[in-house]
């Protein structure tokens, strides 16, 4: 029990001197143990966001177990991949001007707050990124053509000695619910503006990524902007076809906060237009008016 020490009036003032010095270290020391405790507190809920954010930063949920989803789906292989090359040269000849997309799979279709996806929207050419030789955290699925890009992607920033490594890619409306539920749990309505809600997602197109590494270490948070790696993804991803899709100031225009670690592919012509008028890809979309008829 705390001993609060003799009254004033049964000692001479001169004697709770030490007293008060005493007090005022253990009230220093209550300080100390109320930040340690916040700063805990603190880290939990960035954990709590990086998972709603980057859905399970664990091992992924396996594609078999996938099928307890009310939509199932299936992954391609690279066996056609000379195939896939092929059609991916005549789509990118061909592709639609804007606003004629009927379907949800152009790559340029406007995903955003006012723009979703139907509940049953599943790209048909998903493939895993294991099979492009790109590093993932779990079973992780593209589409074919953002896949083949992305391998390429990985290619090359590897070979100059960075890492890349994919937490979470494809993500069906299902997973999205879940993931928003979880956020939704902690953060009420705040959790909007850190996770997209079911069906606004652009990780149910199939095209949009989120990266990690070792120098973050292998979290999905806002120092992997401090990495080098970040600083390769900057100046080259457009070489590949892949934008940032929520960058630092745009939040007022994206809804969203800053995430460094979000890239969406586009096709290189487009990423390539976006580089050069520094715009960003939410405005890019929205003047395009590539709109999900699906």
């Amino acid at each position: 029990m705390f001993d609060s020490g003799p009254s004033k009036n049964s000692r001479p003032a001169r004697r709770f001197r030490p007293a008060r010095k005493h007090r005022r270290r253990g009230g220093r020391l209550v300080v100390i143990l109320a930040l340690v405790f916040m700063f805990g507190v603190g880290y939990s809920l960035l954990g709590l966001v990086q998972e709603g954010i980057a859905a399970p930063m664990g091992a992924s949920t396996p594609a078999a177990e996938w099928s307890g989803f009310s939509h199932s789906y299936t992954i391609g292989s690279p066996a056609k991949e000379d195939e896939a090359s092929t059609g991916q040269k005549t789509k990118e000849q061909t592709r639609k001007p804007p606003g004629a997309a009927t379907t949800c799979d152009d790559v340029n279709v406007l995903v955003d707050r006012s723009h979703s996806l139907p509940s049953d929207y599943v790209p048909t050419d998903l493939v895993s990124l294991q099979d492009y030789r790109v590093p993932t955290l779990g079973s992780e699925v593209l589409r074919r053509e953002a896949a083949e890009h992305l391998g390429r992607l990985v290619e090359g920033v590897t070979k100059v000695g960075e890492e890349l490594v994919v937490a979470s890619a494809y993500r069906s409306y299902e997973e999205q619910q879940l993931s928003h539920d979880r956020l939704m749990s902690v953060f009420g309505v705040g959790a909007d503006s850190m996770s997209a809600t079911p069906g606004h997602s652009q990780h149910q197109l199939g095209t949009a990524v989120d990266f990690t590494n070792g120098a973050a270490g292998y979290q999905v948070w806002a120092p992997f902007a401090q990495t080098s790696a970040y600083w390769w993804l900057e100046h080259h991803a457009w070489e590949y076809g892949f934008v940032l899709a929520y960058p630092r100031g745009k939040e007022e225009q994206t809804g969203y906060q800053w995430e460094p670690w979000h890239y969406r592919y586009v096709g290189v012509e487009d990423a390539k237009r976006l580089d050069k008028s520094n715009s960003s890809l939410q405005g890019f979309l929205e003047r395009a008016r590539t709109m999900p008829h699906c």
